[in-house]
C-alpha cells in the first residue's frame, strides 16, 4: 500500500499562492488521513481477518495506531527492564472489516489522480508469508468484488482518461514478478509457458 515514513512536507507553491489550508477533523477516520502530498511517503497497516484476535493488540483506526502489549518474561528475574509496550503509528488503518473497495479508494485512489495530473506514483506491499499481499493487490479469483489494487487502478485509468476529452493518453502497462533477485515479464505473448522459469527475464538494474 502507499508506505513508508510519515514526512510533513508541504506541496510546492507557485509564488504568491496561498498553500491550501488544513480541513477540520472529522469522525470519518479515512478524512483524518493526511492528504497525499506528491513528495510523501504514506503508510497505510491493513489488519489480516483471523478467527481468534490476539487480545495484547490495541487498534486504533481514529488515530492511525497499534500497540503491541508484551508481558515480561518472569523467568527473567525480579531486575527485568525489557520494554512493555510498543506504539506504532501509520497514516491510515484498515480494519479487518475493510473490505477491497474501501482499500483501493484510500490507497490507490489519490495515487491515479496524481499520476494523470503528471506525478509519478508507486504502491508497495510488504508483508510476512501469508500475511494478504496478493489478495490486496490483485484480489481473488472467485469473486469480482474481491478484485485487488491492480485491476481497480486499470479500471479507474481508463475510466479517468475517457473523461478527459481534451488529452490525448497512451496507456503503457508492464506486468513483472521478482523472484529470487531475477524479474520475469509476465505479459509475453509469444511463448507458452509451462513454469515460471520459462518466463522472459528481464534487466533488473541495481541502484
Amino acid at each position: 500500500m502507499r508506505m513508508a515514513d510519515d514526512e510533513e512536507a508541504a506541496p510546492a507553491v507557485d509564488g504568491g499562492e496561498e498553500p491550501p489550508s488544513e480541513e477540520p477533523a472529522s469522525d470519518d477516520p479515512s478524512s483524518n488521513e493526511r492528504k497525499p502530498q506528491f513528495n510523501n511517503i504514506d503508510i497505510f497497516l491493513r489488519v489480516k481477518p483471523v478467527p481468534r484476535p490476539a487480545n495484547r493488540i490495541v487498534i486504533d483506526p481514529l488515530e492511525g495506531s497499534v500497540e503491541f502489549n508484551i508481558p515480561r518474561d518472569a523467568a527473567a528475574g525480579l531486575i527485568n527492564n525489557s520494554k512493555e509496550k510498543y506504539l506504532f503509528s501509520f497514516n491510515g488503518i484498515l480494519t479487518p472489516e475493510a473490505k477491497q473497495d474501501e482499500v483501493f479508494e484510500r490507497v490507490a485512489r489519490p495515487l491515479v489522480t496524481s499520476v494523470l495530473d503528471g506525478f509519478n506514483a508507486t504502491i508497495f506491499a510488504y508483508g510476512q508469508t501469508g500475511s494478504g499481499k496478493t489478495f490486496t493487490i490483485t484480489g481473488g479469483a472467485e469473486r469480482y468484488v474481491d478484485r485487488g489494487i491492480i485491476p481497480r487502478t486499470i479500471a479507474a485509468i481508463f475510466s479517468e482518461t475517457s473523461k478527459r476529452a481534451d488529452y490525448t493518453c497512451q496507456v503503457l502497462i508492464s506486468y513483472l514478478e521478482i523472484y529470487n533477485e531475477t524479474g520475469y515479464d509476465l505479459l509475453d505473448p509469444t511463448r507458452e509457458v509451462q513454469a515460471m522459469e520459462d518466463l522472459p527475464q528481464v534487466s533488473l538494474p541495481m541502484c
